[in-house]
């Protein structure tokens, strides 16, 4: 998925930030097992050579203080696509650990800067990352807090496919994929999502406990925010697309949308 050509790593200890917006970046992937803090410091540092190096990390900034989602993307075409991957370790005396590497993917047609936050559940033994937009954990930009995000959940399982959920929230998103858990835990939701995570998590299980078939079992996790900051019918606009275009269950096999158009309430 991504080429290291041009990969940069580094810890670094507290620092006051320069670019990060601390109150954003605590809000978004709020409810993470994550030492948020700490993660901003290190992508900060990195920002800050990086910017030395190349400027962009001020153009990114520039561009949230002059209206940045009433703006088009801004994106670096003379540059791969540009990723910042904080990573979480526990080290061998079980502290934890967090680095950042900036990876520059040539594959990637999409150009917009992007944050990878990488995980791993214990309970399940399995990766997952956290997909965030640079720009929105940069300064500049007004609060996002009470703003809506477009985001997206995508469950890989060991038989090669991949099923897509596309949803909106006011609230912080991780709190509403965990009322997505819960709802497939506890409550047996016919709803496609929470049906396919209680399907896949359950072989799981099974799995590491030495039993079960040859149903699929899940192998990864990634939450991707697509869009932060939006009004409420700009995210309703831009999930709708999002959902016709690539997670409708009539129309996609690893579609899990059941219905699009506009919601009512979206939470």
């Amino acid at each position: 998925m991504r080429s290291e050509d041009n990969a940069a790593l580094t810890t670094v200890p507290p620092t006051a930030l320069k670019f990060v917006n601390l109150p954003d970046t605590e809000y978004l992937p709020s409810g993470l097992v994550l030492k948020v803090k700490r993660c901003a410091e290190v992508l900060d540092a990195l920002l800050t050579k990086f910017n030395e190096q190349t400027g962009i990390p001020d153009k990114l900034v520039a561009w949230n203080e002059a209206g940045g989602n009433r703006q088009p993307p801004l994106e670096f075409p003379e540059r791969d696509r540009l990723i910042f991957e904080i990573a979480q370790h526990r080290t061998g005396d079980k502290r934890m650990l967090y680095t950042v590497a900036l990876i520059e993917c040539k594959k990637d047609p999409i150009k917009v800067p992007v944050v990878f936050i990488s995980l791993h559940s214990p309970s399940l033994d399995i990766p997952m990352r956290v997909e965030i937009p640079l720009r929105a954990l940069l300064r500049g930009g007004p609060p996002l807090k009470g703003t809506y995000s477009v985001y997206l959940h995508s469950l890989r399982a060991d038989e090669g496919n991949e099923y897509i959920y596309y949803g909106i929230t006011k609230r912080g998103w991780n709190k509403r994929f965990s009322e997505h858990i819960k709802s497939a835990m506890r409550d047996h939701s016919e709803r496609s999502l929470p049906q396919k995570l209680r399907e896949l998590t359950g072989a799981r299980v099974k799995q590491l406990a030495g039993e079960g078939g040859q149903e699929p079992r899940l192998t990864g996790l990634i939450s991707a925010l697509c869009g932060v900051g939006l009004d409420r019918n700009s995210a309703v606009a831009f999930e709708d697309h999002l959902i016709k275009k690539y997670s409708l269950s009539s129309k996609f096999i690893g579609g899990l949308n059941m219905i699009s158009g506009t919601r009512l309430d979206p939470r």
